[in-house]
């Protein structure tokens, strides 16, 4: 791999091709001219270190990524935006495109005009993509313009299906995966790249004649690490009708949550922190997701162990879902950890 050369290092070099005592000593018109002249060859060698690195795949980023990636039909997944419902309170006529909002400034605007007598519900859309319109239950109370007749609003139930642009490392692990796994008529490979084409869709697995000859069922989570929404099964569904095998029957469908939950003891109970421990286990789970994971107490004691964060340096009695025996976490299921009790 190419390596840019540092000022000092050229400046050397050309100090030895002159072979002028002078060139080495700083003040000197022959130093002065080979040292301005080194310091733009040195911002050439970073810039041609740079183009060595876009021209390949592994090591190009952003906009020089995306354009390796369209070579071969990969395209960068877009942000998309949240989307629920606000009840509102009144009588009046709530237009189209209407602005609600939270406390903290994330806004949403309705999709449909609405006339509300005393109270109605209305669907809505984030302004911005991305999973930062994801916000909790009863959190849209902000109206930021009045409208005539209206008093109030809340969301009873949490926004969802918002999700950030796809980085740079899914996006590579994508295009690297439709080179080096042929995709063939409508074989596993060609349904993951389908499944995984479709903006929010994290991860997808392929489960085929799972319901007698000609079924396939294709397994998805979100960009978020949760089981896909309804509406992200609807559209990667949608997208797999337009592309799919004629003959095959096709069911999209998300993974249920295996929940597990851990306690232990821990030796030096001061510093432990079962947040921590939470978030570490979920990490993991969420790196392997449809890898059919079998989850034992000495995995999990093993985790605990090696992150600081964790505060424990020995425990005892480690159970998982009550028991220390191994569990298995089948295809149909992610596992996620919902729950961890430090016993004194």
């Amino acid at each position: 791999m190419y390596e840019a050369r540092e000022q000092d290092e050229i400046l050397t070099e050309l100090q030895q091709n002159v072979g002028n005592d002078a060139s080495s000593y700083e003040g000197t018109f022959t130093y002065d001219v080979l040292a301005s002249n080194s310091i733009e060859f040195a911002k050439q060698e970073v810039e041609r270190e740079q183009a060595y690195k876009a021209g390949f795949a592994q090591t190009a980023w952003g906009e020089y990524l995306d354009l390796r990636a369209e070579e071969h039909g990969v395209f960068r997944r877009q942000a998309v935006k949240a989307v629920g419902t606000v009840t509102v309170t009144g009588n009046g006529i709530v237009p189209l495109g209407s602005v609600f909002q939270t406390p903290t400034g994330v806004a949403f605007y309705t999709t449909k005009a609405v006339t509300i007598a005393k109270s109605g519900d209305i669907p809505i859309e984030c302004t911005a993509g991305g999973k930062n319109g994801n916000v909790d239950a009863k959190t849209i109370t902000v109206i930021p313009m009045s409208i005539p007749g209206i008093s109030s609003v809340t969301n009873a139930q949490a926004t969802h299906d918002g999700f950030d642009e796809e980085d740079d490392a899914s996006l590579y692990n994508r295009l690297i995966f439709k080179v080096r796994q042929p995709a063939t008529s409508g074989n596993k490979n060609e349904y993951i790249q389908w499944a995984t084409s479709v903006a929010g869709v994290g991860k997808a697995v392929v489960v085929s004649l799972w319901n007698g000859n000609g079924t396939v069922k294709v397994l998805i989570t979100d960009t978020n690490g949760n089981p896909a929404s309804t509406d992200l099964q609807k559209k990667v569904a949608a997208y797999i009708e337009t592309v799919r095998p004629i003959g095959a029957t096709v069911t999209v469908a998300a993974p249920t949550i295996f929940a597990v939950k851990v306690a232990l003891k821990p030796l030096d109970s001061k510093g432990a922190n079962a947040t921590a421990i939470q978030t570490v286990i979920n990490d993991y789970f969420g790196s392997h997701q449809f890898d059919n994971i079998r989850i034992t107490c000495a995995m999990i004691g093993k985790m605990i162990l090696e992150n600081a964060s964790c505060g424990v340096s020995d425990y005892e009695s480690l159970t998982i879902n009550g028991s220390s025996t191994m569990v298995t976490v089948t295809t149909d299921q992610i596992a996620r950890c919902t729950e961890v009790t430090l016993n004194g």
